[in-house]
């Protein structure tokens, strides 16, 4: 009981000191001048041509193409990320960039700096150049700019010699790829070719170009403290690469081929200002196009007015919806469980079915590595609207994505194979979740089903900051 009083009382004194820090970033919200840049729409492009589309849903599937697409690289390798993280499966991603680099192929690789996130530090970007890859980071604005540090770039992109592309919920790390021993993401990647990449490439220029991009400062980071264990090949990455060197890249439940012959590519520009952020403007009118039905995932479901507005009016036109996020015993982020507790009456109001999940074991589970966690949660960020059309990309559903962060959609139309088979993998996970608002009914307990003591507690005590500050979430 002690235990669980000094737990609380320093949630509650870290809770006040969030509280202190929202409250001051507030004055610099319109006021700050830290590299502002002009007001954009979004980057759009539509392509009606023929696209060959792959949907990747395992964790390994994914680890195995994206070393494939490195391999067959033969001029430019252009990869950014939200996270890039110091483990097994960076360690892998790493070894490969060299290896391309080696063989002369430009290697550049753009990371966010979220201080919360962010380990790929100025030694391993010193150690990256050495081997001829070229490193940046994204919005290395001060932490006392409490604001303007909010504005990420989530954006998540591979791109192999201007021809082919991946996007989706991946991050770089072990939790991304089946691979962690503490808790995995169910994720979803789409593969792209066709002449929508050259957008996909220019927007990656676009960030790499612009102000918010910086070289690791010169003058900082010591590379002896290094060794060379993550940049050269260890037991440990040579199992894993063994393990999913016969995975098939064949037709199946987690994977799936096909074409579109309709598809569209949004982004939004680099800036802090609100107005840059349009990628949920293209997201409603495509869930407007809806006739009957829409099959949504996300691994957080915190809505903002207009997103609960949205929803109403697609019921009121008859619309059924059936969305997938996470319980508290899933999610990798509790206080996005509170914020959607202090919205349960608004959401059951709109008509929808809400699910969260179970956090059990995936049903098409391709992972032979030992020691791999148990516990699971969603990351996916897709939807299917009539089993004619799918939305994929790195939007999650919450005020931050909305507000805050850089986003990429991609929109297919008029596709009813992919679209089939997207709707049926999130029809399968919500097999393994439970109802928490469904048929016009709330089920509370089921939040919070299955969580420990500790996650039930936070989960309390960050309630009434959840809903004061869901902006920021």
């Amino acid at each position: 009981m002690k235990k669980l009083i000094k737990i609380s009382g320093v949630s509650v004194l870290g809770l006040i000191g969030v509280i202190y820090l929202a409250t001051a970033g507030f004055l610099w919200w319109s006021e700050t001048t830290l590299r502002v840049e002009p007001v954009n729409e979004s980057i759009y492009s539509r392509s009606k041509d023929l696209h060959h589309i792959e949907l990747i849903d395992d964790g390994l599937l994914s680890l195995k193409k994206r070393i494939e697409l490195i391999d067959s690289a033969k001029n430019s390798i252009d990869l950014e990320f939200f996270i890039y993280e110091i483990d097994i499966a960076g360690q892998i991603i790493t070894q490969k960039l060299i290896e391309a680099a080696r063989r002369g192929v430009k290697v550049r690789l753009l990371v966010d700096f979220a201080a919360p996130v962010f380990v790929l530090k100025t030694a391993y970007a010193k150690q990256l150049k050495k081997n001829n890859i070229e490193v940046k980071y994204y919005n290395t604005t001060n932490n006392l700019r409490i604001v303007s540090v909010q504005h990420r770039s989530h954006r998540k992109l591979l791109i192999i010699d201007n021809t082919v592309a991946m996007t989706g919920g991946r991050n770089i790390g072990d939790d991304y790829f089946n691979l962690s021993s503490h808790y995995n993401f169910l994720d979803s990647d789409i593969v792209i070719r066709g002449p929508i990449v050259d957008s996909i490439l220019k927007s990656f220029n676009l960030y790499w170009m612009s102000n918010y991009a910086d070289h690791p400062d010169p003058k900082q980071g010591d590379v002896a403290l290094l060794g060379e264990v993550f940049f050269t090949k260890t037991k440990a990455s040579e199992e894993i690469l063994d393990s999913i060197k016969n995975l098939p890249l064949s037709e199946g439940s987690t994977y799936k081929s096909g074409k579109c012959n309709d598809i569209e590519f949004i982004t939004d520009f680099p800036g802090v200002s609100l107005n840059n952020r349009q990628v949920f403007k293209y997201l409603s009118l495509a869930l407007n196009e809806a006739k009957s039905k829409i099959y949504g995932e996300s691994p957080y479901f915190v809505l903002r007015p207009d997103g609960i507005s949205l929803l109403k009016e697609l019921s009121a036109k008859g619309i059924k919806q059936d969305y997938l996020t996470n319980s508290l015993y899933s999610t990798d982020a509790f206080y996005t469980v509170s914020a959607l507790t202090n919205s349960l009456g608004s959401i059951r109001d709109t008509g929808v079915n809400l699910y969260a999940y179970s956090g059990d074991k995936p049903i098409d589970y391709l992972s032979s590595i030992n020691g791999v966690s148990e516990r699971w949660g969603t990351h996916s960020k897709r939807a299917v609207i009539d089993n004619q059309h799918f939305i994929i990309g790195t939007y999650n559903v919450d005020p931050r994505s909305a507000n805050l962060n850089s986003e990429v959609l991609i929109i297919c139309r008029n596709s009813p194979e992919l679209a089939t088979h997207m709707s049926s993998s999130i029809k399968t996970r919500i097999s393994k979740a439970w109802p928490v608002v469904e048929s016009g009914k709330s089920y509370f307990t089921n939040l919070i089903k299955s969580a420990s003591i500790y996650q039930v507690i936070k989960f309390i005590v960050v309630l009434p900051v959840a809903e004061l500050f869901k902006f920021l979430l």
